[in-house]
Order: C-alpha cells, then sequence, then structure tokens
C-alpha cells in the first residue's frame, strides 16, 4: 500500500494558501473546506511550510486571540515539514509521521506537491486493508466436519 493508493481515492487538488495571508482568514479557509491543515506555498508547487489546527492552537496560547488574528499564516506556520512521495509505502509514512508528530504530510513528485495526506486517511486505509485480509483468511479456514 502506497501514498497513490490515497491520493487515487480522494480529490487531488492540494488547498494552498499564501505565506502573508493573515491567520483570521486561513481559520475561515480550513473551517470552509473542512480541512486540518494547509500547505503554504506562494506558486502551488514548492513547499514553504504547513499550518495546522495545532499551529493554531499554540499560537492562541502565546499571542491571545486580539494578537493572533492579524499575524500572518509565516508568523505561525511550521517551516520544518516532512514531504513524502506518492510511491512511498504508508507504513514508512505512518512511522515518520509519528515520530514528527506530524497529522498532516505534503506529497510531493518531481514536479513538486501533488497531494496531502492525513494520519487518519492512513489509519483507515491500513484498517480496511487488515479487516479485508482477515476477512479473505477466514473464508479460506476449513472447519473439519462442517
Amino acid at each position: 500500500m502506497t501514498v497513490e493508493g490515497i491520493l487515487k481515492r480522494k480529490d487531488r487538488g492540494v488547498i494552498t494558501i499564501e505565506g502573508d495571508t493573515p491567520v483570521g482568514a486561513a481559520i475561515c479557509i480550513m473551517r470552509h473546506r473542512h480541512v486540518g491543515a494547509l500547505v503554504v506555498s506562494h506558486n502551488g508547487y514548492d513547499v514553504e511550510g504547513l499550518i495546522c489546527e495545532r499551529d493554531l492552537i499554540r499560537a492562541l496560547k502565546s499571542h491571545g486571540i486580539n494578537r493572533l488574528m492579524p499575524m500572518t499564516v509565516a508568523d505561525i506556520m511550521c517551516r520544518e515539514v516532512a514531504s513524502c512521495r506518492p510511491d512511498e509505502d504508508l507504513r514508512r509514512v505512518m512511522t515518520r509521521m509519528s515520530a514528527r508528530r506530524a497529522h498532516h504530510m505534503p506529497v510531493v513528485n518531481d514536479n513538486g506537491l501533488c497531494g496531502i495526506v492525513s494520519m487518519a486517511e492512513i489509519v483507515d486505509r491500513r484498517l480496511v486493508k487488515a479487516e479485508k485480509d482477515a476477512a479473505s483468511l477466514c473464508g479460506s479456514i476449513s472447519v473439519p466436519g462442517k
């Protein structure tokens, strides 16, 4: 199972935001698009950072609501963003995300940003596969006398 398997099942579009966008606008975008993270990029291909719900909560605690809202995404975003490739194994990506305590990871190919995956999507995909494998295994077991 690879990252590509997740990307094929969802809208391939990645919601990006520019670093000079006010935090309040980023919150509105996340709420309206029902996403937990936005990739920060000035051109839609180069990953400059990532802003996620956790970044917003930390900044709210540090700065308070009145000082946070006019700040820019670049002021609070994570700049050291790990990314993965579409052909990477989900187990490997999950391990990297866990080590970094990351809930989202941009996906890049030779042309740049091509998707984003979340830990929830990876866990869900792996559970579905485990359930299918278990059902297949149970179906192949024969019980003597039945």
